[in-house]
């Protein structure tokens, strides 16, 4: 029996004239993993959600066409009923994990099954050793880190016993150490059940898919084997998907291999061995600022700092927990008030450590990880345009017109910002922030949920505006990203500073800290000199 079997699938939201999704056909065999990847918006939530059966159940529009899961057909299937044949874990496991403690999180989906005491025991017991949580069992949820989170809500979708499990970018949130683990998981699972992986890290999911789909504007635009990806290298950096550094290379230089030490080899020999990133030489410091945090126990939480430099990109770099983002609320003075706050912060030579958020937000913009908290207005372009209009900037059409286009954002500028992808509010989010002309801009994970072509973008556009004169702070897991674009980096640990130098010094150290050096990188230095140094 097919897992998956669809024919002549449309949505449409309502209000829009075109179908979010359109697939004449596609099918999914029984116990194969399939990766499926593309644009942010492109329309992978949308199909994701149309398999679940949360469309049209859930979300209403105009449905056409037909969705059997394990021959259940979508539309004529209650929910409950689809719960047992096909999961879902979401980007976000906070939107997810509903109860206090994760045995009660895992117990949940059977428990509303009404079955039977010793079942349920057994589903719980089966799924915590099968996502090693068995050391969380007895935790409360809101204590977990994203990673930890992460497994917990894996486990209680297992608990339910579906056939076929969907995972929607279960890594965009976790650390490289988190994400290594959930692939762990993934590779345990893959022996026993249907998988859907939705991800935009092509390379990390890669060994273990059979099965890469490509959808964009709502269509499948690629359905090929993993083991022919070489083969559509060109194809896929066109279409905006990050594909491993390594295939582009040797299919650039004629290349015919998958093994990334013999491509470097051979590069080597053709002496083609690619550059490093031009990095902006040293500059004056713009600000420094120093942050200890700790409980209102006494417990110290970070005590760490940083020196940012005039048109720089400065990355933090670090695990979950690490103290990265406290460090960057800490600077804002957007911390909880049961937290206590020590803070040094000289910009441009003043010290403005007790000005007032307020003025403080006047030279330094925050786009926080929940960004979705600072989404206000009732459209994209509103929402771009009110820092503007509330510091009474005249003639602000021309900059507004300028950073809708800059994030791909004109087509959706009367779209409710709330109602778009991760990938698109993250953009709103920056765009905005970007608009009121701060100094500095702190990005607290802006590469999280963004698809290989926006981070490029993201990237370039960052390099603009360090260019302008602005200095740049980001927070993120993405160490291609880092390596690409970062003039510095510094890397937290147990909210200490361990630390600090160019992108090429620190990820020769940084796998002590789980952050796994980029593959751009990696071509250009042999694995055990990584290893050794």
């Amino acid at each position: 029996m097919k897992a998956l079997e669809i024919h002549d699938l449309k949505f449409y939201y309502m209000g829009r004239e075109e179908p979010a999704i359109n697939i004449e056909h596609l099918s999914i065999e029984d116990g194969e993993t399939v990766l499926i990847t593309g644009r942010s918006g492109g329309g992978k939530s949308t199909l994701v959600n149309c398999i679940t059966g949360i469309i049209p159940h859930v979300i209403h529009g105009e449905f056409e066409g037909q969705v059997e899961v394990y021959g259940h057909d979508t539309m004529k299937t209650q929910l409950s009923k689809l719960s047992t044949e096909v999961g879902i874990v979401l980007q976000n496991p906070e939107n997810q994990v509903l109860n206090y403690t994760v045995e009660e999180e895992v117990a949940f989906g059977p428990e509303n099954l009404c079955l039977e005491q010793d079942d349920i025991f057994s589903r719980v017991k089966e799924s915590i050793e099968t996502t090693g949580t068995s050391q969380l069992v007895d935790r409360e949820t809101y204590t977990l880190s994203g990673g930890e989170l992460q497994r917990v809500a894996i486990a209680a979708v297992l608990s339910m016993r579906p056939k076929l499990l969907i995972l929607d970018e279960p890594t965009s949130n976790i650390d490289p150490e988190g994400t290594a683990r959930v692939f762990d998981i993934i590779k345990r699972l893959k022996e026993e059940k249907t998988l859907i992986v939705v991800e935009h890290k092509v390379e990390r999911v890669l060994p273990f898919v059979d099965r890469i789909i490509v959808i964009d504007q709502g269509k499948i635009l690629l359905d090929i084997k993993s083991s022919q990806l070489p083969h559509y290298v060109e194809k896929m950096v066109e279409m905006g998907i990050e594909v491993p550094i390594h295939y582009i290379y040797a299919k650039k230089n004629g290349i015919d291999s998958e093994d990334m030490d013999t491509i470097r080899e051979k590069l080597r020999e053709k002496n083609m061995i690619p550059e490093p990133p031009r990095r902006a030489g040293d500059s004056r410091s713009i600000m420094h600022a120093s942050v200890k945090v700790s409980t209102s126990e006494g417990k110290e939480l970070v005590k760490g700092e940083i020196d940012l430099e005039e048109k720089h990109i400065l990355a933090i770099m670090g695990r979950n927990g690490a103290g990265k983002s406290t460090f960057l609320k800490g600077v804002m003075g957007f911390l909880d008030m049961d937290l206590r706050c020590e803070m040094e912060i000289e910009l441009e030579g003043r010290d403005i450590s007790r000005e007032h958020m307020i003025k403080r937000g006047k030279e330094i913009a925050f786009v926080p990880q929940n960004f979705d908290l600072t989404l206000i207005s009732k459209t994209v372009e509103r929402e771009v345009e009110y820092s503007l209009k509330k510091r009474k900037i005249r003639e602000h059409g021309e900059r507004v017109e300028k950073l809708l286009d800059m994030f791909t954002l004109s087509d959706l500028r009367y779209r409710d910002p709330l109602s778009l992808s991760l990938g698109q509010r993250r953009r709103v989010s920056m765009a905005s922030a970007m608009a009121s002309g701060v100094k500095i801009i702190m990005l607290d994970e802006p590469t999280s949920g963004q698809d290989y072509y926006h981070k490029q973008i993201l990237g370039k556009e960052l390099t603009r505006i360090k260019e302008a004169g602005y200095s740049i702070i980001i927070v993120t897991h993405d160490s291609r990203f880092v390596y690409r674009f970062a003039d510095r980096v510094v890397v937290f640990n147990n909210g200490r500073k361990v630390l600090d130098g160019t992108p090429e010094s620190v990820f020769r150290e940084s796998r002590k800290y789980s952050i796994i050096p980029p593959s751009d990188f990696v071509l250009r230095n042999d694995e055990h000199e990584l290893v050794n140094s």
